[in-house]
């Protein structure tokens, strides 16, 4: 008798750019809930109280806020060391709790809750059944808490100009424009597309900050280039299960692209997307809805569907456990990965949209959405000039599926550079880890993305 699927109870959901531990008991449908009737202060303060207990090594107490299926999941030792001493490393000691925001979805009630610490802010999504009890625990994300450029600023060579992705709409995001100085004809431009999971306009993970890197770059060099913080991180809590990576990615990069192709100063037929990991797998679509690019730059991206990306390197990291039990359970789990994934696509679009994909924060129906829509398509579509670029050491998309990928689809055209870098990771950082599990240990180590890489993407950009 085949088993029924049962997830990994500790999956690192590290598809493309998105790095969270993820615990979760959540296996019953709980009734709807009218968010009116929700009394948040109740659920803030039991949020606050978790998180503070940790901070002071009261781990009894913040365990005893679980739910019965996450305390057999989750020891006493295994949240202090696994969870709470793993924020402590990379983000540096806790210092307050910042905000809380909260989201009803799919019969939870969601505390998203921000703790300032000394190298960087982390977000915990706490996640409470209706009694008050802790079923689900995610680290959301490492983000630095910090002020919004609000003013030109000059820097060396080019210049800071504050802007809003989206003023107007539902949706505004805090961005940056980077100028080129004392330039008398147009320039050229980019604008840079994040990667998955919530993220600021720097790209930010830890103390690195490849998007930073790259326009201070391109601008010091005579490319304009426009960065913004990503829908999720700046309106997380207005995600509903309609959301695809339209709402999440495309529709910003496409209103960012048309801010700079009605900047006089730019050359609006020189316009160019720079789309890191995600953003480098939407890149071609992004062209096909609207962007209408010069070139794609796509940094790490994949061509394939992003749940056989997530597989491939669920089973990576499975393979580099040590053996035991555990070790087991997790390759019986992905074993039955395709026939539960296959499931959640083929919902009706109504249920899909009200179903939600455990370990994601996201409904069945958006990567429904991926699945019709394969990326593949996109780059047929395509033929403008592409720069593709991977990293030798990249153990989220690699360079012996992905990359080779990307020159079978593109096999035969003059207008496509491809260019593999020894020894950098997904970030375009040097590495010197060797598998998968390795990876957050590796991004906290203060780096910068490599000077040849930058140097090749303006040299590329001047000759398109």
């Amino acid at each position: 008798m085949k088993k029924p699927f049962k997830l990994y109870k500790t999956i690192i959901i590290i598809t493309l750019l998105s790095l969270s531990l993820f615990i979760i008991s959540c296996s019953e449908t709980n009734p709807p809930i009218d968010e009116a009737d929700v009394h948040w202060e109740f659920y803030n303060e039991r949020a606050e109280y978790f998180v503070t207990a940790m901070s002071t090594g009261d781990f009894g107490t913040a365990r005893d806020m679980f739910d019965r299926t996450m305390k057999l999941v989750v020891s006493k030792s295994r949240l202090e060391n696994e969870i709470w001493n793993a924020i402590i490393e990379q983000a540096g000691e806790f210092i307050s709790i910042h905000e809380i925001e909260n989201l009803v979805y799919d019969g939870y009630l969601i505390c998203f809750v921000t703790s300032q610490h000394e190298n960087t802010g982390v977000t915990l999504r706490v996640v409470f059944s209706q009694n008050g009890l802790i079923s689900g625990l995610f680290i959301e994300g490492y983000t630095p808490i910090a002020g919004e450029l609000t003013e030109i600023t000059q820097r060396d060579g080019f210049t800071d100009y504050p802007v809003i992705i989206g003023e107007g709409t539902d949706f505004p995001l805090n961005g940056i424009l980077s100028m080129p100085d004392n330039v008398t004809d147009k320039v050229p431009a980019a604008v840079i597309v994040h990667g998955s999971g919530p993220g600021d306009m720097d790209g930010t993970i830890f103390t690195n900050k490849p998007h930073r890197d790259i326009a201070e770059y391109l601008a010091s060099n005579g490319i304009a280039v426009i960065r913004y913080n990503k829908r999720t991180l700046s309106h997380g809590t207005k995600i509903d299960g309609s959301w695809t990576v339209r709402e999440e990615t495309i529709e910003d990069a496409i209103l960012a692209t048309e801010i700079l192709k009605a900047d006089t100063r730019i050359d609006e037929n020189r316009v160019f997307i720079i789309g890191h990991s995600l953003g480098g797998m939407l890149a071609p679509r992004i062209h096909d809805e609207g962007g209408n690019y010069a070139g794609l730059i796509l940094l790490a991206g994949s061509p394939r569907f992003l749940l056989d990306i997530s597989k491939t390197q669920n089973i990576a990291t499975v393979e580099s456990m040590e053996d035991g039990k555990e070790k087991e359970a997790a390759l019986d789990s992905i074993e039955q990965w395709d026939e539960h994934y296959n499931a959640f696509l083929t919902l009706p679009d109504d249920e899909a949209v009200s179903t939600t994909v455990p370990g994601w924060g996201v409904s069945a129906y958006y990567f429904k959405d991926l699945y019709e829509n394969p990326i593949s398509t996109y780059i047929e579509k395509a033929t403008i000039p592409f720069l593709v670029l991977q990293g030798s050491n990249d153990f989220q998309v690699l360079a012996e599926i992905d990359f080779i990928l990307y020159k079978e689809l593109l096999a035969g055209r003059s207008n496509v550079t491809f260019k593999l870098y020894d020894g950098l990771n997904h970030l375009f950082m040097p590495s010197s880890k060797t598998n998968i599990s390795e990876l957050m240990d590796e991004y906290a180590i203060e780096s910068r993305v490599d000077p040849q890489v930058l140097a090749d993407i303006v040299e590329w950009i001047r000759q398109h």
